[in-house]
């Protein structure tokens, strides 16, 4: 089988789900974070509402941002994950930026739904594929939509993690497939594990 720099080999990677504890746990736990707020208040929690404390571990993978039309969002704060993916500061750049350009219609697509309250929430399966001087970087993108505020635009919470060697930057991804996000808390140690194969990384069976 022929290797491809732009899109990682099917035999690569075997994924089923992710696995509470392990190297993306901080979507775990900046969702149950949400959740808890959102189940404390009956409806979304704001942008004010929301309190670093909360899910502390997570801070680097974080993000919050913005929407700049119905399908397009702008990053107004991120972690130093996301910074360390693309070498660069983020604030300010749109979403899509951490996007290759043919995923950035299911990006764009998967707003369009969050913002327009088609879809609760999403967690997003990406690999940065494999190419010369990188590994193939496997990842999770969480979006979660926050509660409109007067005189603001619709904004996200979201968060990225990835299993991985960085390597050279930037770091961009292609979108695998799409899980509903949780909204609650409880059974999520029910999750089922990643496996990462051939020469790549194992989040344990």
């Amino acid at each position: 089988m022929v290797d491809s720099e732009t899109r990682p080999r099917a035999a690569v990677i075997s994924i089923a789900g992710y696995r509470k504890g392990g190297a993306l746990s901080a979507l775990d736990e900046v969702e149950e974070y949400w959740a808890r707020l959102r189940a404390s208040r009956g409806d979304l929690p704001t942008r004010a509402q929301l309190d670093p404390r909360g899910f502390a571990r997570a801070l680097s993978n974080c993000f919050v941002a913005e929407a700049i039309t119905p399908r397009h969002l702008r990053l107004r704060l991120s972690g130093q994950h996301l910074q360390d993916l693309m070498g660069m500061d983020l604030r300010g750049m749109p979403l899509s930026a951490l996007i290759l350009p043919e995923s950035r219609p299911q990006l764009e697509e998967l707003i369009d739904d969050i913002l327009s309250e088609r879809r609760s929430g999403a967690r997003v399966r990406i690999i940065s594929p494999r190419t010369y001087g990188r590994q193939a970087l496997f990842g999770g993108l969480l979006l979660l939509p926050l509660a409109r505020e007067a005189g603001t635009p619709p904004r996200i919470l979201g968060a990225l993690a990835t299993v991985g060697a960085v390597g050279w930057t930037p770091r961009r991804f292609q979108i695998l497939g799409l899980e509903p996000a949780a909204t609650k808390t409880d059974n999520a140690d029910e999750r089922p594990a990643l496996r990462v194969i051939e020469g790549g990384v194992c989040e344990g069976a």
